[in-house]
């Protein structure tokens, strides 16, 4: 009986420094200027926050990011690292007036009357269902703590009509959406020549080189098999196609990063999968190969090309997810096998995809206007007032 007890006692009190228990912390004066940042669970410096934090970083606020332990060196100066999930982390959390994430909270103390939490969520648009339209696919313990993330949530950031319909009915969520764009896709409707160079450096090529991405998403089953794993005849494809010297970087889903290792790689295909930021290579890379990812809609908002490699749709349809859009309507073109993907690059026609992408950012209502980070940082300013 007294061992009982004694592991009872345990629990509350794991409960009382750890969980959304720390209640104590709330005790502690709110900052006006504190904002505390996170992304997927504790990475570095990147998605929609990096980008509204740099227009907020010369403003005379407090802004700590939550990180893992490999992650501190990607932050800049001014921004201070805490790490996820622990005892401080939850301290920082309790006396902030911003809260800042892309992905369902995990370890937060509870929300306080002043405070306002800002969710960007880590896609603008999706194909995969998600949320309340995936209810029947996905884990109770994520969908528990999805409702009560939802409650705790006041605004919520939109890129098209079409997000923010969905944000209204499929996330549990009673807050106001705030229809100024994306700030992870102001890099890609604004040119910057500089980071086309600060990425040819990072992989030690030319500044002409000319890059292709293939970035497919995760399986559930964790595993290689249906990933495209031999890049030669891409790369003459291309080349032969559009001229100039290719490189093709590889990058996984951070939920199979694991299997980067396993890839093959060689003088013209390097992993990108531990590059620090996804958009950079997005707005660097000329074609996006992809699957599944909603990488191919932020591509679709530059005009930039994309051509899906779907070898396993039916199977992935039955085990994984449905979609919110008719695949086959969509403005990219679709190959199931890897000839048919060379036939696709080899026969791409740019008028007729540039028409295609413009149809289809009109028909999801979309209002990216590349000035995303800087209307946010504004409505925190207001909000800090």
């Amino acid at each position: 009986m007294l061992s009982k007890l004694t592991h009872i006692l345990r629990l509350l009190k794991m409960r009382w420094t750890y969980g959304n228990y720390a209640y104590y912390y709330c005790f502690l004066p709110l900052q006006a200027k504190k904002i505390v940042v996170s992304v997927h669970y504790g990475r570095g410096y990147s998605d929609s926050p990096k980008y509204i934090v740099a227009e907020l970083l010369q403003h005379g606020f407090d802004i700590v990011w939550l990180v893992r332990e490999d992650q501190e060196s990607s932050l800049p100066a001014g921004v201070r690292a805490v790490r996820y999930g622990s005892k401080q982390a939850l301290r920082e959390l309790a006396t902030a007036k911003i809260w800042l994430d892309n992905c369902r909270q995990k370890y937060s103390p509870p929300k306080r009357r002043k405070q306002m939490y800002i969710q960007t969520w880590h896609s603008p648009l999706r194909l995969k269902k998600i949320e309340k339209d995936a209810e029947n696919q996905l884990p109770i313990a994520y969908l528990d703590r999805a409702k009560r993330d939802a409650k705790k949530c006041d605004y919520m950031l939109a890129g098209s009509d079409f997000s923010r319909a969905m944000y209204q009915a499929s996330f549990w969520f009673d807050g106001e959406v705030l229809p100024l764009g994306t700030p992870r896709c102001d890099l890609l409707l604004n040119k910057n020549p500089a980071l086309h160079q600060s990425v040819a450096d990072f992989f030690q090529v030319a500044s002409t080189t000319k890059f292709a991405l293939y970035a497919p998403t995760f399986r559930q089953e964790a595993s290689l098999s249906v990933y495209l794993q031999e890049f030669s005849e891409v790369k003459r494809a291309l080349q032969d196609k559009f001229g100039g010297d290719w490189k093709i970087l590889i990058r996984l889903h951070p939920n199979v990063a694991k299997l980067a290792d396993d890839m093959v790689y060689g003088e013209d295909i390097f992993n990108a999968t531990s590059y620090p930021d996804m958009q950079e290579l997005l707005a660097t890379t000329e074609l996006l190969i992809t699957d599944y990812s909603s990488s191919m809609f932020d591509m679709a908002l530059a005009g930039k090309k994309v051509i899906l490699y779907t070898p396993d749709l039916t199977s992935y349809l039955a085990k994984e997810r449905t979609f919110y859009f008719d695949f086959e309507e969509l403005p990219f073109s679709i190959s199931k096998t890897k000839e048919e993907l060379l036939q696709q690059v080899a026969q791409f026609n740019e008028r007729v995809y540039q028409q295609k992408v413009v149809l289809f950012n009109t028909q999801i209502g979309s209002y990216e206007q590349g000035n995303a980070a800087v209307a946010v940082a504004k409505k925190i300013q207001a909000l800090c007032q």
